[in-house]
């Protein structure tokens, strides 16, 4: 029994180092496209939502600027967010 939990501990140590080394590598442009990601995602997603709504009640700018606005904000915020787990 003891022997066998020793293993597991071990098989979870090379893995955990596995993925270190994974991160690394991808290191300085893994970073740059989940950052780009965090930016564009919510505003192409606010303009999506914008113009669904904007077609569906036939009103022409009033909720693609809307969710445009928001969207814009949510990028920033989760921006934010990935900055502040940095420090």
């Amino acid at each position: 029994m003891k022997k066998a939990t020793e293993e597991i501990e071990q098989r979870i140590k090379e893995i955990e180092k596995k993925k270190l080394n994974n991160q690394k590598r991808l290191g300085s442009v893994g970073m740059g496209l989940k950052y780009s990601l965090d930016l564009i995602s919510p505003i192409i997603v606010g303009i999506l939502i914008g113009l669904g709504f904007d077609k569906f009640f036939l009103t022409k700018p009033i909720f693609f600027l809307f969710f445009l606005v928001l969207g814009i904000v949510a990028g920033f915020m989760n921006i934010i967010k990935s900055m502040k787990k940095l420090k």
